[in-house]
This record gives structure tokens, sequence and C-alpha cells, in this order.
């Protein structure tokens, strides 16, 4: 079974209704805490490790909590957290997994602690995802998933997230991206909703920022996607849904709108993710 989709199985926490505190930044363990502690396997001697090197008790509680829980069955150590809202993004170190040992988790919600694998939805069939399929069959999502925005709508979460495309094998050359969404209202999990398979030249910033520059709309309608907006379909086609998006884009952050493809619109679009930070004049509504 490849991993991600082995990983994919893997990590829905939570209580069993409201949302819950489980982490917060006092809860970060210090750089290099594993350094002398990971040759101890899981035993006491590593718990011991672990709080010798200071690690804090918020953070032991939180590597002890999924240690103990089946669908984890190994800690996962707080080396950073940002808060985002109603549910927050803690960046962790499964010490002992075999793949990808830096993962991200959605945590403080409803559910408690969600891991973005346990709800990638399978390939959608869109026109885009089917054709980088078909040049590519055997491509796969490599689970090493990095959130790419956070964006809040009132009491709204949208979290975005991006996997890369394998071709063929966890070593292969990456392809493309596996793009979706999981949505959260007042700290509960509410939907999950894939956004589209696309090709290397989308995914990759640098490339896909070419493109925008050179007034590609289905590059400009993937940068939005990857904010948290939503373009509706990655057609290349400047409809409606794209304009709505563009332009609470730009009122969100107090770009000009004369132009909803003017250069400073364009030249924030090109700009890499992730993007958590809060708009700059307003929280964001709308498309």
């Amino acid at each position: 079974m490849p991993a991600a989709r082995f990983l994919a199985c893997l990590v829905l926490l939570g209580a069993p209704a409201g949302a819950e505190t489980v982490l917060g930044p006092q809860g970060v363990a210090p750089p290099g805490v594993l350094v002398p502690c990971q040759g101890a396997g899981l035993t006491p001697a590593f718990w011991r490790c672990l709080t010798a090197a200071g690690v804090p008790d918020q953070g032991l509680a939180f590597a002890r909590r999924l240690a103990a829980d089946p669908a984890f069955d190994q800690p996962a150590i707080p080396m950073g957290f940002t808060e985002l809202g109603a549910v927050d993004l803690a960046d962790v170190l499964f010490p002992f997994m075999a793949n990808t040992n830096d993962q991200q988790l959605l945590v403080n919600g409803d559910p408690a602690v969600l891991h973005p694998l346990a709800l990638e939805p399978p390939r959608p069939d869109d026109p885009v995802s089917a054709a980088l399929v078909q040049a590519h069959p055997h491509a796969f999502p490599t689970a090493r998933v990095g959130l790419t925005a956070a964006r809040r709508d009132g009491t709204r979460q949208r979290f975005v997230f991006l996997d890369p495309l394998a071709d063929g094998c966890r070593a292969c050359e990456v392809v493309g991206a596996s793009l979706f969404a999981i949505d959260f209202d007042a700290g509960r999990q509410t939907g999950i909703e894939a956004l589209g398979w696309v090709p290397v030249t989308l995914a990759e910033p640098d490339l896909r920022a070419g493109r925008i520059q050179s007034g590609d709309i289905q590059a400009l309608q993937v940068a939005l996607v990857l904010r948290g907006y939503r373009p509706g379909a990655l057609d290349g086609v400047m409809g409606a849904a794209t304009r709505a998006a563009l332009a609470a884009f730009q009122r969100d952050y107090c770009l000009t709108s004369e132009s909803l493809t003017n250069f400073e619109t364009l030249e924030a679009l090109s700009a890499s993710a992730p993007d958590l930070s809060p708009p700059t004049c307003s929280e964001g509504v709308g498309p």
C-alpha cells in the first residue's frame, strides 16, 4: 500500500462533543529535543528523556495522547504552533515514522486533533485532474501535505492543503499536486472539498507566478484557490465566480479595484503560499 494511502488511514482524534483545547504555544518543544531521545525507542526512557530535555508538560500530554490512541499508535512532538482562530495549526514531529516525520495537524477544534491526510479526498474527475492522470497514470499523493491558506469568514474557517503528486514512487519525479480544503464552522469540522489535481506548472510557485504575470487566467485561479478563495472551475475562463473571488481578494488585501487584473493584484497573487496571516484590511468575506 502506498505510504500516502496508509497515512490517510491514520488520525482522526477528538472529543466526542464540542471543541477541546489540547495545545497552545506553551506546549511547543525546544529545537533539537529529539536528538538525545530518539534512540531510546518508544520506552519509558524516551518519555523521561523528553522531560529532561525540556518538553513542556502540555507538549508531553499531547504526545502521550497520540501515542495512546490506536489511530496513531505513536507520539507526535509539537515543534510549532500557529494561532488561527477557533482551530489552530500545530507543526509536529513523529520521531518513529518511517517517512515524512514532519507533519501538520489541525488542533483545538472538534475534532480536537485532525490530520489532513485522514480526510484527503479521492482524485476529482474535473478536466484538469483527468488530463494530469492521462499524462501520468501512476501519479499518486505523497503524504507530504502542507497548509497553503487559512481563511476566516465570520465563524467559518477554510484550510487549504497541497499534497505533491509523485509519478509512480515516492522518490519519483513530482508531476503535480492534489489540492483540497477542510472547512470548519465555530470550530466544528463541517466539510471536505476536492479542489483538483493540477500539473506542476500550476503547483510549483515560480512556474505558476510566471504564468500569472503573462496573464494566464488558469494560473490566477489556482493562486486564488491556494489562498482559500472559490474562483469556480479551474478552466482558464474569467467567469462570474473568478471575478467575485478576485474582487474579494482585492477587498481583503486593500488592493485597487480599478481592474481585476491590475499589476498590484497580479503581484500579490504571484507571491508564494502559505498565506496564514490575516488580511490587512478586514476579515475575509465572500467567495
